[in-house]
């Protein structure tokens, strides 16, 4: 009889390890599906160029691209980073890259991934580091956060908990996306 106990004792510990076993590799996984940190070897060298967290540029290029390096938007952003062909000549333009502007390919996961942390840093330094001005810049355009501050609609100390002044909802919907996105990769990796 005990040995029978043992033996039932045994497959249950067995069983409990190989379905914890499994349920451990269905959580890797699927992490990696719904976080993924595709092209991650280029973005964290570009990151590491351009002093900015590469969690921060997966966190954007998910909620732009969704890591769709074909996507394009209504307002012809192209590319993982949705970049526009102006932006990214004007990037190219102060970063004195040489590069033949006519045949940019924002297309091309390197050049768009490059040119995107360039802007992206940009913009970090033209708002004095702080990255929710920046991600709203990224989103709305220099110029109409520029205006908001010169309004004093916005803060130059902008808080991500005081971003209920943002006049536009997609700008205040895309500064929560990016910053949740960004928090969540930063505790899952």
């Amino acid at each position: 009889m005990q040995s029978k106990i043992i033996k039932t004792f045994k497959r249950l510990i067995k069983f409990l390890i190989i379905s914890l076993f499994i349920l451990l590799t269905l959580v890797i996984l699927a992490r990696e599906l719904v976080y993924p940190r595709l092209h991650f070897d280029i973005i964290k060298e570009e990151a590491s160029k351009n002093n900015i967290d590469p969690y921060l540029i997966l966190s954007v290029i998910r909620t732009e691209s969704k890591f769709n390096s074909f996507a394009t938007s209504n307002k012809r952003a192209k590319g993982l980073m949705q970049l526009v062909d102006s932006t990214a000549n004007e990037v190219i333009k102060k970063a004195n890259i040489v590069s033949n502007i006519d045949n940019l390919d924002l297309y091309d996961v390197n050049t768009n991934i490059s040119i995107g942390c360039k802007y992206l840093a940009y913009l970090i330094n033209h708002y004095n580091g702080n990255y929710y001005l920046a991600i709203c810049a990224y989103n709305a355009g220099m110029g109409n956060v520029d205006r908001w501050i010169e309004q004093g609609i916005l803060s130059n100390n902008l808080d991500y908990h005081i971003n209920a002044n943002i006049p536009f909802n997609e700008t205040r919907n895309y500064l929560e996306k990016v910053i949740n996105t960004y928090n969540i990769y930063r505790k899952l990796y």
